[in-house]
């Protein structure tokens, strides 16, 4: 698998880090991240992108390699922020924005401030909405203390994506774990991303959608827990460019249930725009 060059830039006085896969020169596409995640989660997929794009794969803050903000400043419009500056210190035109569960959320309400910005917005399966039911289930995830783990192996066995429902082999669920963790003074190992970060203070995208004037793809998970057909169809009806597409044998965390499926949908609607372009 091809690395890619590790870097950090301070935003809105946050330590935050990125990746940067290459190639520079081709049109810029940055994979965002969902909740409790991180940038890692996207190398099965960056590489395949890197061959016709400039890929760049930042953790939000609180998350990865990213500064945790003191006092907590979670919002969507902190990470927002956070994106739109760190556009700007990468000097990117007109970038192409994709986005999974959380992250798709972020560039969903990105767009409906900076859509003229963009070449064109992919969300992976995300509602404009955030349902005051999972924005109450996150909190209550939130309160609960941090799990600490007896060693580094311990906390790699035991990492497990959620919603749980997931066909991500047993390789990838663990080569994933190997970033997942830091080591705590006293020799045990907890979790890197910031608790806090379940706290959501989402903005409600519904009403929005109208402002989103770059083609859109929605990338709904087969068995997806969030994007019903009642709520995919008003999806498309208030998004004046969009089209969607479905990725077989997924649930939500689609980019690691099937790789490939989901490489070939997004492939495909970037192939019709450079067309269209």
């Amino acid at each position: 698998m091809p690395r890619p060059h590790s870097h950090f830039v301070t935003i809105n006085d946050l330590r935050l880090h990125y990746l940067d896969w290459g190639t520079a020169g081709k049109p810029a596409l940055i994979l965002c991240h969902g909740g409790s995640a991180y940038a890692r989660w996207w190398d099965f997929i960056a590489p395949v992108f890197a061959e016709e794009f400039h890929v760049f794969t930042p953790d939000w803050r609180g998350h990865g390699e990213s500064q945790h903000a003191e006092p907590p400043a979670y919002s969507t419009r902190h990470y927002i922020d956070d994106l739109h500056q760190l556009v700007s210190h990468l000097g990117i035109e007109r970038p192409i924005l994709l986005g999974h569960s959380m992250g798709g959320h972020n560039t969903l309400i990105y767009a409906t401030q900076y859509a003229e910005e963009l070449s064109a917005l992919i969300l992976v399966d995300i509602e404009p909405g955030y349902p005051e039911v999972a924005v109450t289930l996150l909190r209550r995830m939130g309160e609960k203390p941090a799990k600490v783990f007896d060693s580094f192996q311990e906390a790699i066995a035991r990492f497990r994506v959620f919603p749980r429902a997931s066909l991500v082999s047993v390789d990838k669920l663990r080569y994933l774990a190997s970033f997942a963790f830091k080591e705590l003074p006293d020799g045990k190992w907890t979790f890197k991303f910031d608790r806090r970060t379940l706290f959501r203070e989402p903005i409600d995208g519904w009403p929005l959608l109208a402002r989103i004037s770059c083609p859109t793809l929605i990338v709904k998970a087969e068995h997806s827990p969030v994007l019903t057909p009642q709520k995919l169809e008003r999806m498309c009806a208030g998004l004046p460019y969009s089209r969607w597409a479905e990725v077989p044998y997924t649930y939500h965390h689609v980019m690691l249930d099937n790789p490939d499926g989901f490489i070939e949908i997004v492939q495909r609607f970037l192939r019709d725009l450079h067309h269209h372009a």
